[in-house]
């Protein structure tokens, strides 16, 4: 506009100057190597006018040409990023729907012209895992890695798909390199939770819990929960690993606490059973069963092998003085006095505890017994009540 500006005053000044100049025209002579131009002043002027003009229109001329380049260029661009949005949008709803074949195709295709490559990439992992391309995944999640290399998203994406396709070991690693920058995060406290759980990994279970509970990842009763599994779980590798010898040390250094809950009681008593060491067992069980006389501690009595089972009988028989409508103390006394085989009180026994809670198995013992005492009569009729009791529809 300027330029046009001057243009305009250069010419409106040759038209007033001119007449003046017309009488008054001068001379100009220009000498360049061997050639010499003479014209006068006026002609001068003009031919610089004119040489000015052409150069503003050669300008104008060239901009309107690059303008138009630069629009066209700039409508192929748009509409390729508009048709990437779409197909970006096109595929998120295919990883919705399942339909992985279309959805990698469309998201991968869009990627490079997105305005967030990495969640097409992300996206797109997911759908070559879903038709079962492991290494195609891979790749997504490397090109979504190039994207942003400190990225989050990436990582956990990478563990969920490794657990999904369960690769725990994978996922495991995957986290360990990015929760030391993300220490608190919920969703990595939670994706180790089901690596430790699944790789039966108890030991670091157990640590972890403290920050489970703390990041709200999950309840106090799930904690509680969890905590009995692991620990249950280290009882049972100990007991394949190191016998009975190594449990038996695991237990002394377990809390106080622990070794009062008797789901615990529980767990390690089995795993003693299993290694044969029911009379290292036995006074656990025993203490247990006077504080907390629940009645999964007490059907573990009858199952211990016990060289002398006199104190375990007597044991039972305390217990019985003061809480005697208890169904599971008088079975589990039932079946001490039959192994023992004291038949006729293991019968008076076993009676009371179906009397309190018809059992099957309390039925099948009953049975045992009655024939050891050979009443067949009585024996026949505790097994039809006991097939009653199994299938109440059939009479």
């Amino acid at each position: 506009m300027i330029k046009l500006l001057l243009l305009v005053i250069a010419l409106i000044a040759g038209i007033i100057v001119s007449p003046d100049l017309a009488g008054h025209q001068g001379y100009v002579l220009i000498s360049f190597a061997n050639q010499t131009i003479e014209m006068s002043l006026t002609t001068l002027i003009i031919v610089a006018i004119a040489i000015v003009a052409l150069f503003f229109v050669l300008e104008f001329i060239l901009r309107r040409l690059f303008s138009f380049g630069s629009s066209t260029r700039g409508w192929f661009s748009g509409r390729q990023v508009r048709n990437a949005r779409r197909n970006t949008a096109e595929g998120l709803l295919k990883v919705a729907e399942g339909d992985w074949k279309a959805a990698e195709k469309m998201l991968s295709k869009s990627a490079k012209f997105s305005d967030a490559p990495i969640l097409n990439y992300l996206a797109a992992a997911e759908a070559a895992q879903g038709l079962g391309k492991t290494q195609q995944r891979d790749q997504y999640l490397q090109l979504a890695a190039e994207q942003d290399t400190e990225s989050l998203a990436v990582a956990l994406t990478r563990a969920k798909l490794q657990i999904r396709q369960q690769q725990f070991e994978q996922a495991l690693a995957t986290l360990q390199d990015v929760q030391p920058t993300s220490p608190h995060n919920p969703m990595i406290l939670s994706l180790l939770k089901q690596c430790y759980l699944q790789l039966e990994d108890w030991k670091a279970l157990q640590v972890l819990l403290p920050q489970l509970t703390k990041a709200d990842v999950i309840t106090a009763a799930e904690a509680t929960q969890l905590h009995l599994q692991a620990q249950c779980g280290q009882m049972h590798h100990l007991s394949q690993q190191n016998g009975s010898d190594g449990l038996m040390g695991y237990w002394n250094s377990l809390n106080r606490k622990d070794k009062h809950n008797p789901a615990l009681v529980a767990c390690f008593v089995k795993q003693m059973i299993v290694r044969h060491a029911d009379a290292d067992a036995f006074p656990i069980l025993r203490d247990s069963v006077k504080k907390n006389p629940e009645q999964a501690l007490i059907s573990l009595m009858p199952q211990l092998t016990l060289p002398d089972r006199h104190p375990a009988i007597v044991s039972l028989q305390d217990l019985l003085a003061s809480n005697s409508n208890n169904p599971a103390l008088q079975s589990a006394l039932g079946q001490m006095l039959m192994a023992d085989q004291q038949w006729q009180p293991a019968k008076e026994h076993l009676e009371k505890a179906i009397a309190l809670r018809p059992d099957v198995t309390d039925y099948a013992h009953l049975v045992a017994t009655l024939e050891q005492l050979g009443d067949k009569q009585a024996a026949a009729e505790v097994s039809r009540q006991a097939l009653q009791l199994a299938k109440p529809n059939q009479a």
